[in-house]
């Protein structure tokens, strides 16, 4: 039996102008972006660095969380550490998933994404037609590098009136 070595994705959310954080949380709050992030990672393997991971503050649910950090020392309950993205990814591809197409999610935070996004087949990325304050973007990310699989535009009314498109897009 073969086993499918899974898609290496990517969950993000960016205002306008590719901004990402701000003091280490989200600067918006989008009704329904969490039941969606929800949906589309659970299940599957995800992996992030420990500042996102220590800004959620617990492993979530459902998915094996993996978090990336250079402290050989570091720990926590839940979680399994890896040293480096490549031993993440690693890891992650171990993880047994029941779906015909399995998937590993790279969740944050941006020097992460960064280092992953030469890897990264397939994004799913939220953006929100507006310009925010804060201190993090997704610099790695380039439009003409990607293709469209999916568009899916929300009404403001109801996004807590703002303006969000939840993207599907593969490498192009």
């Amino acid at each position: 039996m073969t086993v499918n070595q899974p898609v290496v994705a990517m969950m993000m959310a960016m205002d306008r102008n590719r901004l990402i954080g701000n003091n280490g949380q989200m600067p918006w709050h989008i009704p329904g972006e969490l039941a969606y992030f929800k949906a589309v990672t659970m299940g599957k393997p995800i992996v992030m660095g420990r500042k996102t991971f220590e800004s959620i503050g617990r492993p979530l649910p459902g998915r094996t969380n993996i978090v990336v950090t250079r402290n050989a020392d570091w720990s926590a309950d839940g979680v399994l550490v890896a040293l480096g993205l490549e031993q993440a990814l690693a890891m992650a591809a171990e993880v047994e998933q029941d779906t015909a197409e399995p998937e590993l999610m790279i969740i944050g935070g941006a020097a992460l994404c960064s280092d992953a996004m030469p890897q990264t087949q397939r994004l799913y990325l939220t953006t929100v037609d507006n310009a925010y304050e804060g201190d993090t973007w997704l610099e790695s990310f380039h439009w003409d590098d990607w293709q469209v699989v999916s568009e899916d535009v929300r009404d403001p009314a109801t996004t807590g009136g703002l303006p969000v498109t939840y993207w599907v897009l593969d490498k192009a």
